[in-house]
């Protein structure tokens, strides 16, 4: 038989949220609630995982410096960015010589 294909982030995440619910109420036995810490043990394996590859996925696209080193910079949201406002036009005053010269 083939290993089932991994559950997405999501999908893991929903898993150990339904496994912790099953912890707290109490009702499973011990070696039920030993087989579902070993099943959550696995998930948080597997999310942080999926986490580090797209970290990494992330650095590798934001490129590399010449001796390599990754060049990080921080992910800035289209809504976060404020964009520029145009400079306000300033009135200058004029003087009485030039108001009535």
């Amino acid at each position: 038989m083939a290993p089932d294909p991994p559950l997405s982030f999501e999908q893991a995440l929903s898993e150990l949220e339904r496994i912790l619910r099953a912890l707290e109420d109490g009702t499973t036995t011990l070696e039920q609630s030993l087989a579902q810490y070993e099943r959550g043990v696995a998930l948080v394996k597997q999310c942080h995982g999926q986490l580090r590859s797209a970290e990494h996925r992330i650095q590798l696209l934001s490129g590399v410096d010449d001796s390599g080193n990754p060049q990080l910079s921080p992910f800035e949201h289209a809504s976060a960015v404020e964009s520029p406002k145009p400079a306000e036009k300033r009135r200058s005053r004029k003087t009485d010589g030039e108001l009535f010269g």
